[in-house]
């Protein structure tokens, strides 16, 4: 019973020692980053030694960005979504969807002209239209799968920087 109660105190001996050190490093290492960091920083909120903080924002421009900022990110994405569903358009991701059954198509008609398969079953090898039909599927399929593409990643950029805009960076 003795030696549970010494190894015990030692042990929360050595544990609050271990603490109150990192707690100490935690300490110094903030103070030296704020010691580096330029003066009108936002790593830098409060004033040196003031318990409350003080608002540095002292342009107009800053005051503006404070008060975006006041505006909680749930309220953000709403405002976000209706200028979106106002914005109207096609989706991105069906942009991109587009671009692959596109491409598929273009690359199947290619492979149907060179074996000279049926397209869809109906117009046969022999027909008139056979390859007339398979051509433009090729031909314009490619550039359209492309164009899909294009614009399918520009719309995911401008949704990318558009979230990074709500979210403030």
């Amino acid at each position: 019973m003795l030696a549970t109660r010494v190894s015990f105190s030692l042990r929360s001996a050595s544990s609050k020692r271990f603490t109150d050190d990192r707690a100490r490093i935690s300490r110094v290492a903030f103070a030296r980053a704020l010691e580096r960091s330029p003066k009108g920083s936002a790593a830098r909120p409060y004033a040196r030694g003031s318990a409350s903080p003080t608002p540095r924002a002292t342009s107009d421009d800053e005051r503006a960005r404070a008060s975006d900022d006041d505006e909680p990110i749930w309220a953000r994405r709403d405002e976000a979504r209706k200028a979106a569903k106002e914005a109207g358009g096609v989706p991105w991701p069906l942009y991109l969807l587009g671009s692959v059954i596109v491409l598929i198509a273009a690359t199947g008609s290619a492979f149907e002209y060179a074996y000279k398969n049926p397209i869809f079953g109906v117009v046969s090898a022999d027909s008139a239209l056979y390859a007339p039909i398979l051509g433009w599927f090729v031909i314009t399929g490619f550039p359209l799968a492309g164009w899909f593409w294009k614009k399918g990643i520009d719309g995911a950029n401008e949704a990318s920087e558009a979230q990074d805009k709500i979210d403030g960076y």
